[in-house]
């Protein structure tokens, strides 16, 4: 198991200088709103690959009238320590992340350490998953395969890189056709890889579930549909390609590809008819939490790998079933959990294990 000791920031966001120790378990970070709950998660997840579960620019998380923000952090994992540093620089008059590990910054030593760091995270705006767009949808399952496949970032930028020169050259309208059908290629490859994983992340969330379901006594199913008119289990990468060749001039006009998987969406129906989006706002945060549930048991029982939870503003749409959903979802696994939240009694059904943290005092 991995889990994070302590935190030391400096000029982070509205923190000048702090510091945090942690529990192994879960760790519950409570205050008004604006303290600064979500920054800490959001400087944990700094340690792993990207901007952080913002996204947001590096200079924008450096706090106001400072130079550069320092993050460290001492991480453990099967008993090996790492020392953590993570802070931004300058570089080509940009501001850029900058992790060192034990004092080693090789690529090689990163990207190893990223892979010990599985985050999983929970933002307010996921409890709108089945009512938001496709495309928030799409970054959702995207999202749980990185924390298992880490190169799926890489294949999702290709994409893209390969769609962005394709949809430069039609538009130009003046291309050679060797190397246009190369691009195509490449997409139809990239395109097909991305449905099969998207498929396989699918597959295994309705799985665990619908065992969820029962457990829990709630009586119904929940199946995913792709609806995408260009996508079968039988489309090959020369059929594809095929497809693209022949939208070349509707794609000129539009711009980008009118097909691929960046066009489509994943829809969950309860029992093989009836929306999600049409449940209840509560019934629908219980099955975002099942979600999660299901995710973490797939990471672990099948993939060895353990997570570490990041869950913020987790506690609205609480009711019974959803409180027994989230304690068993933190206490289960034995997982280090991190949650945010206004007040410390919205936590009170949490046992008394749990590292609670004042962050407005």
């Amino acid at each position: 198991m991995g889990y994070f000791k302590n935190i030391t920031l400096s000029n982070f966001r509205n923190f000048e200088n702090f510091n945090l120790d942690f529990f192994k378990t879960c760790n519950v970070f409570y205050g008004k709103n604006g303290s600064g709950k979500t920054n800490l998660l959001e400087a944990l997840s700094l340690f792993t690959k990207g901007r952080g579960i913002r996204k947001e620019s590096i200079s924008n998380i450096i706090k106001k009238n400072s130079n550069n923000f320092i993050v460290k952090s001492d991480f453990n994992s099967f008993d090996i320590n790492y020392n953590l540093t993570v802070e931004s620089i300058q570089r080509n008059k940009r501001k850029i992340k900058s992790l060192n590990i034990n004092n080693d910054s090789s690529k090689e030593t990163i990207d190893n350490f990223y892979k010990v760091v599985p985050f999983l995270y929970f933002m307010p705006e996921n409890e709108r998953l089945f009512l938001s767009s496709p495309s928030n949808r799409r970054n959702f399952i995207d999202r749980f395969i990185f924390v298992h496949s880490h190169n799926y970032n890489n294949l999702i930028n290709n994409y893209n890189k390969n769609l962005l020169e394709r949809s430069n050259l039609i538009s130009a309208n003046q291309y050679d056709i060797t190397w246009i059908k190369k691009i195509e290629r490449n997409i139809s490859e990239y395109a097909l890889e991305i449905y099969f994983l998207r498929e396989k992340q699918t597959k295994v969330l309705v799985k665990y579930l619908n065992y969820f379901l029962g457990k829990f006594n709630i009586n119904y199913n929940v199946i995913t549909r792709l609806v995408d008119k260009n996508y079968n289990t039988n489309l090959s990468i020369d059929n594809f390609a095929n497809l693209l060749e022949q939208n070349r001039q509707e794609d000129s006009l539009l711009g980008g590809s009118k097909i691929g998987p960046h066009k489509s969406d994943y829809i969950f129906y309860v029992n093989n008819d009836f929306l999600v989006s049409q449940l209840s706002t509560g019934q629908q945060k219980t099955l975002i939490l099942l979600i999660y549930l299901s995710q973490c048991k797939y990471l672990i029982d099948d993939l060895n790998i353990q997570p570490i939870l990041l869950l913020d503003e987790i506690c609205s749409h609480l009711d019974d079933i959803n409180r027994k959903i989230l304690l068993t979802l933190v206490e289960s696994f034995n997982l280090q959990v991190f949650m945010t939240g206004t007040t410390k009694n919205l936590f009170s059904f949490l046992s008394t294990k749990t590292n609670f943290c004042n962050i407005t005092d």
